[in-house]
């Protein structure tokens, strides 16, 4: 109770200090657009299944437009985690002793990478929560008709919410085909016909939750488009690659023959066969998965290891608990010491990684705010991957690594500045995700205003010149003004003189100052109006792998 505690009280303070992930944005950002009324692959992208998002949408909606909305997001995710360890428990209890099972409960909750990226708001905490329960489903009781349709609802249910939901089915098929191999080498007796119904069963609840959700949006018109966004968009030309297919094939099944072994193991426990045989579907599903992931999936994401390390709880934390057990059966005491020891290990490992009581969310929530305060509901605003949350990109991509990859072999066309000066959009959030080609665009005719900020506006006169006529090009068209670092500056523009903001077209444009000091700059007026100024310190900005 006390350790169970601890993880209750850890999860909440991270919750609203651990550093934002640019994962986190990515999904309320299309969150936000549900509420917005816009349909999905249609008036926004994104290359996910959509359940995550939707179920997401009445939430965000009751807490309103607030800069830090990632930090009561987070706090819906406890329930996932709560769920995913109680699955861990049950399916643990229903194999092992009820010590054991509770012990294996904690080490796997506490495990440093899963704790903290479960943590975050992300589609892959739901993703993880429906994985266990399909396990606990399959394992917790005996097999029947209904238990596999159950399973299969349930492997289908996380396809709509992840199409990496494909790397689960098959680690399931392949565990479910090695455990009856393991049942038929034991001379267990297998009904070909029972097998076929159970498979029959699984397939058809696999496809009823993704057959509803095609279905919503075909009906809407945009079925080519969520199969670009969430299938052809994610297809890169790695997989097709022969050499790449065949080392991969060639590693993972050089793991095959440690699998088998691990199988053996397990069928020389002196345990009934219904034990053994959960054990080992067990056993077999986790090493698919993780020896998959490993050598045949394309891109090795963190978070897509977050199913994984549950499943390796359930099977290390018991052998690790058996192995101890003789060493330290005579005291009870002792029996109690070394899985806590270990528990308090894997607490003192997350407080390393991120503090609870530093808070890291400062950065980001402050970007959000900034935008909220310089934009309207109907500007545009240039981000990465939705770092704004509540404003629009003036292109239809975001520009994670899929998409960058597919730019650079011109598979999408690069026309950032082209949509930037079409939507008139006056601000950009600035990342390392920006194309190259596009920076030197933005670095000319945008200038930082804030931590990642950068609005329209350019310098005009350096400080150093005598006052005279000088010209420059606008590009974005929009409201600008002009302002020097001593203060208010004054002037002729365009032959006129010059009373204060006014609206220029793209073109080249000329300005003869008359009065101000210093570095004379053209910008966005309501950046100037709203408190913002091109001359501030701003922050230096530190980017991370986060980022």
């Amino acid at each position: 109770m006390l350790f169970l505690s601890i993880a209750l009280v850890l999860r909440v303070l991270l919750a609203y200090h651990f550093r934002i992930d640019s994962d986190e944005p990515e999904p309320l950002h299309v969150v936000w657009a549900w509420t917005q009324g816009l349909l999905l692959y249609r008036d926004i992208f994104d290359n996910h299944m959509p359940v995550f998002q939707a179920l997401s949408a009445p939430l965000f909606h009751l807490l309103g437009v607030r800069a830090d909305i990632v930090l009561p997001m987070r706090l819906a995710m406890i329930p996932l985690f709560v769920g995913t360890i109680w699955c861990v428990w049950k399916i643990s209890v229903s194999i092992f002793s009820p010590r054991i099972a509770l012990w294996t409960a904690l080490l796997a909750a506490f495990i440093p990478p899963f704790f903290l990226t479960s943590v975050e708001y992300r589609a892959d905490d739901l993703w993880t929560a429906l994985w266990l329960t399909v396990l606990t489903v399959l394992v917790a009781g005996r097999a029947t008709v209904g238990r596999a349709f159950t399973a299969g609802l349930l492997l289908g249910l996380a396809f709509t919410v992840s199409m990496k939901t494909s790397l689960m089915a098959l680690s399931l098929g392949l565990a479910w085909l090695g455990t009856v191999l393991a049942l038929w080498f034991a001379g267990c007796r297998i009904e070909a016909r029972r097998f076929i119904l159970y498979a029959v069963a699984a397939l058809l609840g696999m496809i009823t939750m993704p057959g509803i959700v095609v279905l919503f949006f075909v009906s809407h018109g945009v079925g080519p488009q969520m199969f670009y966004c969430v299938i052809s968009h994610n297809i890169l030309s790695r997989v097709a690659d022969r050499s790449w297919l065949m080392k991969s094939a060639t590693r993972w099944l050089a793991l095959l023959p440690i699998e088998l072994f691990g199988v053996w193991l397990i069928w020389r426990w002196r345990e009934t066969i219904a034990l053994r045989s959960r054990f080992t579907f067990i056993f077999m599903a986790g090493a698919f998965y993780y020896s998959t992931f490993l050598f045949l999936w394309p891109l090795r994401e963190p978070q897509t290891r977050l199913p994984f390390y549950p499943v390796m709880a359930i099977i290390v934390a018991p052998c690790l608990l058996w192995f101890a057990d003789p060493l330290l059966k005579r005291t009870r005491v002792f029996s109690f010491i070394l899985p806590a020891l270990i528990v308090a290990v894997e607490i003192a490992l997350i407080d390393r990684a991120g503090s609870p009581f530093t808070n890291n969310t400062t950065d980001k929530i402050g970007l959000i705010a900034n935008v909220l305060t310089l934009t309207d509901e109907s500007d545009y605003v240039m981000d990465s991957k939705g770092e704004t949350i509540y404003r629009r990109r003036p292109i239809y991509y975001m520009l994670d690594r899929i998409t960058k990859r597919r730019m650079h072999r011109h598979l999408i066309r690069d026309d950032i500045p082209d949509r930037l000066i079409e939507t008139r959009t006056a601000l950009i959030a600035t990342t390392p995700r920006l194309p190259r080609r596009d920076v030197a665009f933005i670095t000319n005719n945008y200038l930082p205003i804030a931590f990642r900020l950068r609005a329209l506006g350019k310098t005009v006169r350096s400080g150093d010149e005598k006052w005279e006529s000088t010209r420059f090009d606008v590009v974005v068209p929009g409201r600008y003004t002009l302002v020097c670092a001593s203060g208010k500056t004054a002037g002729l523009l365009d032959g006129t003189e010059f009373d204060g903001p006014r609206e220029l077209t793209a073109g080249s444009h000329t300005f003869r100052q008359t009065a101000g000091a210093g570095r004379t700059v053209l910008i966005w007026a309501r950046a100037i109006e709203r408190g913002y100024s091109p001359f501030a310190e701003i922050e230096p900005d530190k980017m991370t792998q986060q980022d």
